[in-house]
């Protein structure tokens, strides 16, 4: 069978019946508020689950969302690829089902022996010292950043001068220092496909349900 057409089923969802019911009541009512826009479907599904994930409809004027981000992400995780997390918070909120339809392993660096060592060293944050060790191991993954706009911008100074390229990076840090800043350079550098949040706003949860809703995409549980 192909991806495409898997079936919606109790296999597929983590959910029980009765918390499936209330998503899809949520669902119906961010469409009804949000009325119309001009998002393809497959982008759609990502900014619902976003708006679903934080109550905020104002995501859908602050995401943006590379032409080929969709596909670029759901091509990667459908070959299992490995999703590189900047905190523990997104590791932890992935949904263990979603992540064994592909087997997409969830590394978080910054939990790594050694990353506090070279940080102080180096003058780092924790997260942009784990983030400047990865190199080349980058190509191809994709990268998530809910909480540190320092590892985002170490993620931008890898693919500019190293020329490393993740399948997709998914930068969404939230905060009032550098997260703003770090999220429109992401959008401007238009080589590598992203999906991001522009301004103050983001989180973890958001970055949850980014690749939430890419996995169930990748799956064929949406319009992709």
């Amino acid at each position: 069978m192909k991806t495409q057409e898997r079936a919606f089923d109790g296999a597929a969802t983590p959910l029980v019946s009765a918390g499936k019911t209330i998503e899809e009541q949520s669902f119906c009512i961010i469409d009804a508020e949000m009325g119309p826009h001009d998002f393809p479907p497959d982008q759609w599904s990502i900014v619902r689950r976003v708006i679903h994930t934080t109550g905020d409809l104002e995501f859908a004027r602050l995401i943006r969302i590379h032409p080929l981000a969709v596909k670029a992400g759901c091509a990667a995780l459908r070959q299992g690829a490995a999703i590189v997390v900047d905190t523990r918070m997104v590791q932890v909120g992935l949904s263990p089902t979603r992540l064994q339809w592909f087997g997409n392993a969830v590394v978080v660096p910054a939990s790594q022996a050694g990353v506090r060592e070279t940080a102080e060293k180096e003058g780092l944050t924790r997260s942009a010292a784990a983030f400047r060790r990865l190199g080349t191991t980058l190509n191809g993954i994709i990268v998530a950043v809910g909480n540190a706009p320092t590892a985002l911008l170490e993620t931008l100074r890898i693919m500019h001068d190293e020329r490393i390229r993740p399948a997709l990076v998914v930068g969404v840090p939230v905060g009032f220092v550098q997260a703003d800043t770090a999220k429109e350079a992401l959008w401007q550098f238009q080589a590598v496909p992203s999906i991001t949040v522009l301004g103050r706003k983001g989180g973890s949860p958001v970055a949850v349900a980014v690749l939430h809703a890419l996995l169930e995409l990748a799956y064929g549980l949406g319009p992709a």
